[in-house]
């Protein structure tokens, strides 16, 4: 997301014949809440988990254990895939939803959750049978199967529902959720409002693949994250079928319905690029958009080849007064698309945040810092030594006495998590030399791409490409309150 438009083992369990025998009695522990900490670039629950969790199956966790928002995602399983069938009524301003959430349980079941916010529920079923479901406080749906559900095991929920548009608690500036506005749709979740659309394991540590079908007036068009695979006629209605096979993270879910015209390009290697623009802008961004080819020509050069099925730009005609990465679709508001800046930003989060997610929201600047360096980049592409310039500005910044790593979650999009952020990796570059910074870049895709990664992954990472020491170096520029001196670190 641009600031200044506001702005993922299943544990292997071998159980020795005497111990299942002796599984016939089952005794189901009280409790519902999963401790373990998120570590590494692995999910809180990626342990291995012992006989005992097999033999007696246990409430799955409400809340995955996300250090800045522990209600949100949960544990006890890890979803692989998303079915969601979506029918808008324009008119009621009113979303009826089925979702198919395909899961493997990494510990012995006798219950778990998933997140879903503001919606009411009507029937829950797993594997086909019927389950009990009990709201559990605002987002957490609690879902008793017929039967415990084994260790290792794959199964299917189907949670059918319905609600109006609606959001969950945010910042002082912004509520995450879904708008509604004259029967037109779309989404805005980071961080956690995924939730208010449909059931799902809300947090970007459990990234899974998705598939849209979604149902609305046939005066109306919609677009999801990934490519558009068909339509379907009906009575006064369309369905359309978009398949998102990248894992994703469920606050980059974007689907949009409204008035809109449609902008075709091809970019490197084929790539499908689709924009669409509501029809009351449409037109106003072409110069801009138009560039979204060279953008991620320049980008892949830099950073690895695209990492995503497609891309396209989607621009509403509101005045959010923010820009969001949504998967494949990037969404901005009717000043954000103006600026080539933040339509760069948003593109380079198709790298670093969506590709390669973060692993607790105390990483958030590997999303924004990331990102920001990338428009400091294509900016002076054309003139490198103007990077310079913008990196000194941004060093004389007095806004930035805040470390971008772990700023807390009342500064999740504070400036100095994307420009001090920015500075983190430019000092990284001048201290380890091109040739190292841009390996780093795209290895950093190489090997946590299609899943989280943490700033220790990183560090490592840097550290093991460069051959260098560099724990001063991140101590200083993402730790430290004070910002260090540009001078002292770069001469």
């Amino acid at each position: 997301m641009d600031r200044r438009r506001r702005l993922a083992i299943v544990a292997g369990v071998v159980v020795a014949v005497a111990v299942l025998v002796v599984a016939v009695v089952l005794v189901w522990p009280d409790g519902d809440r999963d401790d373990r900490p998120l570590a590494g670039s692995g999910r809180p629950d990626s342990a291995p988990t012992t006989a005992a969790d097999a033999v007696e199956p246990s409430p799955g966790a409400a809340g995955i254990g996300d250090p800045y928002y522990p209600a949100a995602g949960n544990g006890g399983y890890d979803v692989t895939h998303y079915d969601l069938a979506l029918t808008w009524d324009a008119e009621a301003r009113h979303m009826t939803g089925e979702a198919a959430v395909t899961a493997t349980a990494t510990q012995a079941l006798s219950s778990f959750v998933l997140d879903l916010a503001g919606m009411e529920v009507s029937a829950v079923s797993v594997d086909g049978e019927e389950a009990a479901f009990a709201r559990e406080g605002d987002r957490d749906l609690r879902i008793t199967p017929a039967g415990p559900l084994a260790a290792g095991g794959t199964f299917t929920t189907v949670v059918r529902y319905a609600g109006p548009p609606t959001t969950v608690p945010g910042d002082e500036f912004f509520d995450p959720g879904w708008f509604g506005d004259d029967g037109e749709v779309y989404a805005l979740f980071e961080p956690d409002g995924a939730a208010t659309l449909f059931p799902s394991n809300d947090h970007p540590s459990d990234k899974a693949s998705y598939e849209f079908r979604v149902t609305a007036p046939d005066d109306l068009e919609v677009v999801a994250n990934g490519r558009l695979t068909g339509t379907i006629p009906g009575d006064g209605v369309r369905t359309w079928v978009y398949d998102a096979p990248d894992p994703m993270a469920s606050y980059l879910v974007q689907v949009a319905i409204a008035d809109m015209e449609f902008a075709e390009a091809t970019g490197p290697g084929g790539l499908p690029i689709r924009h669409a623009f509501d029809t009351d802008v449409a037109g106003e961004f072409d110069q801009v958009m138009g560039r979204t080819a060279q953008m991620i020509e320049s980008f892949a050069e830099w950073f690895g080849p695209y990492p995503l099925v497609s891309y396209g730009a989607l621009v509403v005609d509101e005045s959010l007064g923010l820009a969001l990465e949504t998967q494949t679709l990037s969404i901005f508001d009717s000043t954000a698309a103006g600026s080539e800046e933040i339509v760069a930003h948003e593109l380079a989060h198709q790298w670093f945040g969506n590709a390669v997610s973060p692993a607790t929201w105390a990483d958030i600047w590997l999303n924004e810092g990331f990102a920001t360096y990338a428009q400091w980049l294509w900016s002076s592409r054309d003139e490198p030594a103007a990077l310079d310039g913008t990196v000194r500005r941004a060093a004389a910044s007095g806004s930035l006495d805040l470390p971008p790593y772990d700023p807390g979650p009342e500064h999740l999009f504070a400036e100095s998590v994307y420009t001090r952020g920015a500075l983190t990796l430019h000092v990284l570059r001048r201290t380890i030399g091109d040739d190292a910074f841009f390996a780093v870049l795209r290895t950093w895709g190489e090997r946590f791409g299609g899943a989280v990664a943490t700033t220790a992954d990183l560090e490592a990472l840097a550290e093991e490409l460069s051959g260098a020491e560099l724990t001063p170096l991140f101590d200083a520029w993402l730790r430290a309150e004070a910002l260090p001196a540009y001078d002292d670190w770069v001469p």
